[in-house]
């Protein structure tokens, strides 16, 4: 039985689908039909050796057999949990609900800490029918998680053994403006929420990506990133189901484990389109050795993106100085700005062109600035995160006068999207707030971010979130500006595990750096703290900061990655995260110090 399917023509003559009137599920039939034999997704198991492969056509049957089973069990639009490893059976799961009519939801990485609870504080809010995995899987959470709180039926179905039927089988045909997906935030600010994206706001920010990253035909991904994070699946397997690619998959903690493994995969399989958030790419500086760098090759790598994260023009230089001996290009570099709420992409520079920053004055940017800087002192160097596509518009907004904000003034990062989302589950009031926001003078409403930044030429800078903004006097500090500036203490401390929050006493405002240490670290605490202390204090107005040292994995942080700053204030000042030791410096030079001697010296 053959299938039509709405299509227009690219630029370069190829026949693709019209996003405007497709889905995924059209684009799942499509790639079948045309390139059958294309192995679309390949998985690395252990990060080296393959151990799952599957064509174009293979997907799209299993997929249709997993529908048929669901079908059975589960009334249309019923809402089920993912809950795979970043496997190739994440996306038959996915797809299978699809194609079924049911509405997927992600956001639980098993292996990740604390994924027992998160799945089932998802299940419960988004009133989940149904939770399908691998059988392994979910015996070991039904074990431990508690029945819904309402008693209402919940169903736990294995997807192991199903297999592709020989005939034809009929499968859902969406609408567009049918929900596709919940997608949960990581939660790193705040409560998970689950973000509703229809198939339009979906095919609208792939066709985007697509557009922004210069795909080519035979173009081929490498994804180590979480499929239940918005860039493992939307910027990783959606990406590359919707351009007919090829992506190669690897469990993120194979990677966290032996980070060369992401180079190898490059270097092996002749990827040209990879990445993730600053931190890996220090983490394959600081682990990959000198000698083990001449066995890769990295030339065909032209995209190499850096999202989701506060952009350090040190690591991309350091990464660049390591691995350009193996073929690596500082121009594949490539800058984004994204979140779920708006499916993902909302900026990217362009392909084959690096990354520019540029200077701005500290201080300047702490009233709500973007000028030169007075001196070395008061430099912050920030990432342009690029240009919105065509139909993007991107506002900076005053948030009191709701007033768009000229070139150079920092504010609100306001978004007018076909991708932006419809709405969180089950929170209306929030709904009105953040995805009904207006920008005087303009049409239509605007997704309210949370993010703050500035224009300038056309290129967006972020420079923090609203929420974790630090006020002091007069002054308005980004946390990530304060940890950009802690470079040189890069193999004392792991920046990438790194919190800044203010704290009151005798009602002064100063500054609390909590961080994690290397393992093995054996360093003088107190001078290491004096150190940073004096580094914070010569950079920031603060007459008080206050160096707080934990052991690694200490700091909290979603399954993503991402730290929760605030819940690691908060279980520090209930005494429930141990301390290795703290210093409390003030210009003055009282120093205060309190070092916990433990394993002789040794963390």
């Amino acid at each position: 039985m053959t299938q039509s399917f709405a299509t227009v023509l690219a630029a370069d003559g190829q026949e693709i689908l019209d996003w405007q009137r497709s889905t995924i599920v059209d684009a799942l039939f499509f790639h079948a039909a045309r390139t059958p034999d294309l192995k679309v997704y390949t998985l690395l198991g252990d990060g080296e050796n393959e151990t799952d492969t599957v064509t174009a056509s293979e997907i799209a049957a299993q997929a249709t057999a997993l529908a048929v089973w669901l079908k059975r069990m589960l009334e249309p639009g019923a809402r089920v949990l993912l809950l795979y490893e970043s496997s190739l059976d994440y996306i038959r799961g996915l797809l299978g609900c699809l194609c079924a009519g049911l509405v997927p939801v992600s956001g639980v990485y098993p292996k990740a800490f604390g994924a027992r609870d998160r799945f089932v504080a998802l299940r419960d809010d988004v009133e989940a029918a149904a939770v399908i995995g691998n059988r392994s899987i979910l015996t070991e959470f039904q074990k431990v998680c508690p029945d819904k709180v309402d008693g209402s039926r919940f169903l736990w179905i294995p997807t192991d053994k199903i297999r592709p039927s020989a005939k034809y089988e009929s499968v859902a045909h969406p609408l567009p403006t049918d929900v596709a997906l919940i997608q949960y935030t990581s939660g790193s600010t705040r409560t998970p929420r689950g973000v509703l994206l229809t198939h339009r706001n979906i095919a609208h920010n792939l066709f985007r990506q697509a557009e922004a990253f210069g795909y080519r035909q035979g173009d081929c991904g490498v994804n180590w990133l979480p499929l239940s994070h918005d860039m493992g699946l939307i910027g990783g397997a959606l990406m590359t189901l919707a351009t007919g690619g090829r992506c190669i998959l690897l469990p993120p903690e194979a990677v966290a484990e032996k980070p060369i493994r992401w180079l190898q995969a490059i270097s092996r399989y002749r990827a040209t389109l990879s990445g993730g958030p600053n931190f890996a790419y220090g983490m394959c500086v600081r682990s990959i050795a000198p000698e083990d760098v001449a066995s890769l090759d990295l030339s065909c790598w032209e995209v190499a993106f850096n999202g989701a994260e506060y952009i350090r023009a040190e690591t991309m230089q350091s990464f660049t100085e390591r691995f350009a001996s193996s073929g690596f290009d500082e121009r594949a570099f490539f800058a984004c700005y994204g979140l779920a709420e708006a499916t993902l992409l909302v900026t990217a520079s362009e392909r084959g062109q690096g990354v520019s920053f540029r200077e701005f004055s500290r201080d300047g940017l702490a009233h709500g600035h973007a000028l030169p800087p007075r001196d070395i002192l008061d430099r912050r160097l920030l990432a342009g995160c690029g240009r919105p596509p065509s139909d993007i518009i991107v506002r900076i907004a005053d948030g009191d006068t709701e007033t768009a904000l000229p070139d150079g003034d920092v504010g609100e990062i306001r978004i007018h999207s076909p991708g932006v989302a419809t709405g969180y589950v089950s929170r209306p009031v929030e709904n009105s707030r953040v995805f009904e926001g207006h920008v005087a003078g303009e049409e239509g409403t605007f997704l309210r971010t949370g993010d703050r930044g500035f224009l300038l030429d056309g290129t967006l800078y972020v420079t923090g979130r609203q929420d974790n903004r630090i006020k002091l006097g007069d002054s308005v500090l980004d946390p990530e500006d304060i940890i950009a500036c802690l470079g040189a203490f890069e193999a004392d401390i792991r920046l990438f595990s790194t919190a800044v929050f203010d704290e009151t006493i005798e009602d002064k405002t100063s500054l609390v750096l909590v961080t994690e240490l290397p393992s093995g670290s054996d360093g003088d605490l107190t001078q290491l703290g004096k150190a940073i202390g004096e580094t914070i204090c010569t950079h920031f107005p603060t007459r008080r900061c206050r160096v707080v040292f934990l052991r690694a994995s200490a700091i909290l942080k979603t399954p993503s990655g991402k730290i929760r700053a605030a819940e690691t204030k908060n279980e520090l000042l209930q005494g429930n995260i141990p301390i290795l030791g703290e210093y409390t410096h003030s210009p003055a030079g009282s120093g205060q110090v309190r070092i916990l001697k433990i394993a002789e010296g040794k963390m």
